[in-house]
């Protein structure tokens, strides 16, 4: 049975898919429903994503590490970068309803989203470093 599994890339969309792997191991080493693993996958996109994107404006090179753990009830996530700080934990608003999906413009949804998918989402800044940590429930079938 896999309760850890770390990984660390460069900040750099390419090194997504080694992300990618790593959730697939830890997943099925913890027996994990194919739902959570997709649960978990996308959030990491998004927060991974989010971070390459705009956490280092001067395009700075930097490693992002992602840690996943086996909790009783809970996967959890932690995201770790030397990005800006920026604070993932508040929770913004949704899509307003008058708009279609085809109408809606890029960004803005994705952390949304995590927040949906999450029972929990914190950042806490040590020193230069930022840590972000997702709650994500184990039953999500």
């Amino acid at each position: 049975m896999v309760d850890l599994e770390t990984v660390t890339v460069r900040n750099d969309l390419e090194d997504l898919p080694a992300v990618y792997t790593v959730l697939e191991r830890f997943c099925t080493g913890a027996g994990l429903s194919d739902a959570v693993r997709r649960t978990l996958c996308l959030v990491v996109e998004e927060l991974f994503a989010n971070t390459v994107a705009y956490g280092y404006p001067d395009g700075g090179k930097d490693q992002i590490a992602i840690t996943a753990a086996l909790g009783p009830t809970h996967v959890k996530l932690v995201l770790s970068d030397r990005a800006r700080p920026f604070d993932n934990s508040g929770m913004p608003s949704g899509p307003p309803e008058a708009d279609t999906v085809e109408d809606m413009g890029i960004g803005g949804l994705g952390l949304y989203l995590v927040h949906q998918l999450a029972d929990d989402v914190a950042t806490q800044r040590i020193g230069n470093v930022n840590h972000t940590t997702v709650l994500v429930p184990r039953a999500k079938d």
